[in-house]
């Protein structure tokens, strides 16, 4: 039950066309759910700075620009929006939503295969990959309410890939998958050097009758070498580049220390290391063990020691002095943990009780449903309380039906008249009609064009972006003198500067 058994080279079979169905299945589903929340006026924020960010070079603004932060690139790595920036252009903020959906299906089957590597029944691995990603973890992880997409939710879907290949010790794939999750972040490479661990021990343990060279997994150990010096290397890329009034470097934006503290990445490197009991004693770590226990159903008991390989994942968390692990942008490396754990000790109870005696068997399939019981409804409780209207396809949506019908007629106008390259300003949860067009944010208008249109919400949840016929934020320099309402319709009201 504490080493795996691992199958180098899985035959396919109808379980795998199974898995393979349901994946599509998985996709559809969240793209649907993402898709409804996205035009019931759910998302605001950085679904939308993502979508500028990506298609920046194909309209000739340079890399990763957008009109929020400026140069994204001085904050983090976000290199993967490159070519997400194909899927952009034609299709926007949907086009993104639908490769988050891609993603979770690519997860689903993934996470099949690393079972039937490890030796589980096809039918035992379909039915326990599903339980995991329906998991409330899982979902209020993809669920990110309010943003809708981070790039950084792409990870534990590529982190299951790599983690398939290194098992199979594919080395040529596994660098080709670790790099694509180098690009992500510059802290990316954490999830991937877990993973490359995780790959390495099971692979090392699950052979004990061999020489140490054929028990070493060398794809894993070549993995985990490029993660620790990719880390370095994209801090220092992101240093070097000019940040913006809006973009501070990423150092400067840490909440452990006042912006200037840190001069370089390697000052970094120092700070962690010099205050490590601080941050071993946090607040995030003790949160991030017992989301650990809880969300892998117990079975990292089966494997403790990724507890202290997994600890890693917790330092951004800690240097931003936030303890919000459950939002996707620092979860993710520990979602990949969770799964990764999760998948291995389960094919080691699948196989113990595969091998038991008929009584033994049954004593370990109700210890082993009680635990899965008792963690899911201690996951429950952790997750915030729309999660649960996720599973109901219910987006997490602020405005009622006739409130969406009266925001469609109102901004129609802007749609149909509007031009793409004018520059327009909206109230937060009305991103989705400018999220093509050159929008620009209500509070980041400084050295930036005078907006053509407004497009203004009098009741918006986050209060800097309300605007209401009389009235918008001071501080962002418009002045509504200057504008002419169009279109009014119950808290909704459509301006264009006046001629």
């Amino acid at each position: 039950m504490f080493a795996s058994r691992i199958i180098l080279a899985a035959p396919w079979d109808r379980w795998d066309s199974v898995a393979l169905t349901l994946a599509v299945f998985t996709m559809l589903w969240m793209f649907t759910f993402k898709l409804k929340t996205f035009y019931d006026l759910g998302y605001s924020g950085d679904l939308f700075v993502s979508v500028q960010a990506a298609r920046s070079w194909l309209e000739g603004r340079g890399f990763l620009q957008d009109n929020c932060f400026g140069n994204v690139l001085a904050i983090h790595g976000y290199f993967f929006l490159l070519p997400l920036g194909l899927i952009a252009k034609p299709f926007g903020a949907p086009g993104l939503l639908f490769v988050l959906a891609a993603s979770a299906g690519a997860a689903y089957f993934s996470a099949t295969r690393i079972l039937r590597l490890l030796g589980v029944e096809g039918l035992v691995a379909v039915i326990a990959t599903g339980a995991l990603l329906v998991s409330p973890l899982s979902v209020a992880f993809y669920q990110e309410a309010g943003h809708g997409f981070h790039v950084e939710t792409l990870v534990p879907a590529l982190c299951l890939i790599l983690f398939y290949f290194l098992l199979r010790q594919r080395l040529i794939a596994s660098i080709i998958t670790a790099l694509a999750i180098f690009s992500i972040k510059e802290d990316a490479p954490v999830a991937a050097a877990v993973v490359a661990i995780i790959a390495g021990v099971e692979t090392w343990t699950s052979s004990p009758d061999k020489s140490a060279h054929q028990r070493l997994n060398w794809p894993a150990a070549i993995t985990l070498f490029l993660s620790i010096s990719a880390i370095p290397v994209l801090l220092a890329i992101s240093w070097l580049e000019a940040p913006t009034i809006y973009a501070r470097h990423s150092l400067d934006r840490l909440g452990v220390v006042a912006p200037g503290t840190l001069s370089n990445p390697a000052a970094l490197l120092a700070f962690v290391v010099s205050n490590i009991g601080h941050w071993l004693g946090s607040s995030v770590v003790r949160h991030w063990l017992c989301l650990v226990l809880v969300g892998t159903f117990g079975t990292i008991l089966l494997r403790p020691y990724y507890l202290i390989i997994g600890l890693p994942a917790t330092v951004v968390a800690w240097l931003v002095n936030r303890n919000d692990l459950m939002w996707a942008p620092r979860f993710f490396s520990t979602e990949a943990l969770l799964w990764c754990t999760t998948l291995i000790g389960f094919a080691s109870i699948a196989r113990t009780v595969s091998d038991s005696s008929k009584r033994t068997r049954t004593a370990l399939l109700a210890i082993a449903i009680a635990i899965a019981v008792l963690s899911t409804c201690a996951q429950v409780a952790l997750v915030p309380w729309f999660v649960r209207g996720a599973y109901l396809l219910r987006s997490t949506s602020l405005y009622s039906p006739s409130e969406r019908r009266e925001a469609d007629q109102v901004f129609a106008r802007y749609r149909q008249e509007g031009k793409p390259e004018e520059p327009v300003i909206a109230s937060s949860m009305l991103f989705r009609y400018a999220h093509d067009r050159n929008l620009f944010w209500l509070n980041r208008l400084h050295g930036r064009p005078a907006p053509i249109w407004i497009l203004g919400d009098s009741s918006d949840p986050y209060a800097p972006f309300r605007i209401s016929t009389d009235t918008i934020n001071a501080e962002s320099g418009v002045r509504l003198d200057d504008y002419t309402v169009i279109e009014r319709r119950g808290r909704f009201a459509l301006f264009r500067k006046t001629d």
